[in-house]
């Protein structure tokens, strides 16, 4: 149970060290979300393969999600529409912590590259190309 409690902090602390981040505006978002997505990911899978056999991979994924939303969904929920421009830094973060999870879960070399390049171009695109979207909606 502390190990859970340990994790669940871990990703509760990234998360807030990357927040800053967004300050920048647009490009601070988008530096936020790959950053913070690079990080998630990395964390994810190092966790699940160094307390395989104490801690299960679920948990650690429920821990993961629980932890970076105990930062991001309050303010999203209270404060929805000034909030919008960084929505999708947050799928982003919890979409992090479920490649990294499936990623552990991929046995074959070939899968984990192929795996890791898509999910590159989908972070990208969504970074670069959703968010401006998004930004040009609002904001215009």
């Amino acid at each position: 149970m502390k190990k859970n409690i340990l994790i669940l902090l871990v990703y509760l602390a990234l998360a807030i060290v990357i927040s800053p981040i967004r300050a920048l505006g647009n490009i601070g978002v988008k530096l936020a979300s790959l950053i913070g997505f690079v990080l998630f990911y990395l964390l994810t899978t190092v966790l699940i393969k160094r307390y395989t056999g104490k801690i299960s991979a679920p948990a650690i994924l429920f821990m993961g999600l629980l932890g970076i939303s105990l930062v991001n969904l309050p303010f999203h929920m209270i404060h929805f529409s000034e909030t919008l421009g960084t929505l999708l830094e947050y799928i982003i973060h919890l979409s992090a912590v479920i490649a990294g999870y499936y990623y552990v879960m991929i046995k074959n070399l070939n899968y984990k590259i192929v795996y890791n390049v898509v999910w590159i171009v989908i972070v990208l695109i969504a970074s670069f190309y959703v968010n401006d979207l998004i930004f040009k909606t609002i904001f215009n």
